[in-house]
């Protein structure tokens, strides 16, 4: 990755999400320019205003954020945390692309069923695949679900 570049990272409290933020943190490869933003999406039910509050759901993107701060430490890397509330998790992801000017969002993805031959993605990773400004990284974990 060159220099100076900034990843996305949708980041929730899963596995396969934990190694989307991994990866991220393995493309920024300790360069001091490069910047790995992760961001938590509180969905918000269509019969509620967008401006719900939702105590519950912020505390935990709280604790995401704060554990992806770690994870940065870890990887003598540095990492931006905002949570964002949206009606569809995946408008919220491209629409922050675009405004951050980000040249990659990394999603981790969960393994679905293999019963059915067609890789289902979820509604999430399949908007912002086809709406990104970017490049889209898809990590997906490898356990069944």
């Amino acid at each position: 990755m060159a220099r100076g570049h900034s990843l996305l990272v949708p980041y929730t409290d899963n596995p396969a999400s934990l190694r989307g933020l991994e990866l991220a943190f393995q493309l920024a490869n300790g360069q001091k320019d490069a910047r790995v933003h992760a961001v938590y999406v509180v969905e918000v039910d269509r019969r509620l205003p967008l401006d719900a509050e939702l105590p519950e759901e912020f505390q935990r993107g709280e604790r995401c954020l704060a554990q992806a701060e770690k994870i940065a430490r870890d990887y003598k890397s540095k990492c931006e945390g905002d949570i964002l509330q949206a009606r569809d998790a995946g408008h919220a992801i491209v629409d922050e692309a675009v405004e951050l000017g980000v040249e990659m969002i990394v999603m981790g993805v969960s393994r679905h069923s293999q019963e059915s031959k067609v890789l289902d993605l979820g509604r999430t990773a399949d908007y912002v695949l086809r709406h990104a400004p970017c490049e889209v990284v898809i990590v997906r974990d490898g356990a069944a679900t």
